[in-house]
């Protein structure tokens, strides 16, 4: 059985991808980088490269860092200087992956408010100098056919609010090429 459309994307269809490579931000010490969207005809998975070097950060920093992002705690919510993924449509609306009150076991048939962007997994690894995650983001539903912005900030890290232009135009003609597994 599927989950709920704004819980992640279907189990039973191949999605396809939308390319954007970009860089979203840098600072002396991480980079946050968007990979790909991966559309489908409910919503997209977003791919990011997420990288944190050590530098001259003291061994405690480093290792509460790094921990603080391996745990991947479902019910962790970030303060205001920890790493935030957001989305800002040009008609105003907003979805951000802070505080998702709609997480993988909320009731199917509890509906939310769009749009969703709820991150749907990650992985990581790190050593005693670089820390490195790929993180998955799903929103719900598919972004309207026009360029909106995907919006991060992460000020433990040096990154103020930063903006990057995407475009749903590629992202919805993805979505019309995803192809359910079996007819």
């Amino acid at each position: 059985m599927n989950a709920a459309a704004w819980q992640g994307p279907p189990r039973n269809v191949l999605g396809h991808p939308a390319r954007i490579q970009q860089f979203v931000a840098r600072s002396d010490h991480a980079i946050v980088a968007l990979q790909h969207a991966i559309a489908f005809p409910e919503g997209c998975r977003l791919g990011l490269q997420v990288a944190v070097r050590r530098g001259v950060m003291d061994s405690a920093s480093w290792s509460r860092l790094v921990d603080d992002y391996k745990l991947a705690d479902p019910n962790f919510v970030p303060d205001d200087a920890d790493l935030k993924f957001g989305v800002h449509f040009p008609d105003g609306t907003r979805a951000t992956a802070v505080g998702n009150a709609f997480r993988g076991w909320a009731h199917p048939t509890d509906r939310p408010q769009a749009p969703m962007l709820v991150e749907t997994g990650s992985t990581s690894s790190s050593s005693d100098q670089i820390y490195e995650s790929e993180r998955q983001l799903w929103l719900w539903p598919l972004p309207p056919p026009v360029q909106f912005e995907f919006v991060i900030e992460w000020r433990r890290l040096g990154i103020d609010t930063t903006l990057a232009p995407l475009n749903g135009t590629a992202i919805v003609q993805a979505a019309a090429q995803a192809q359910p597994y079996w007819p």
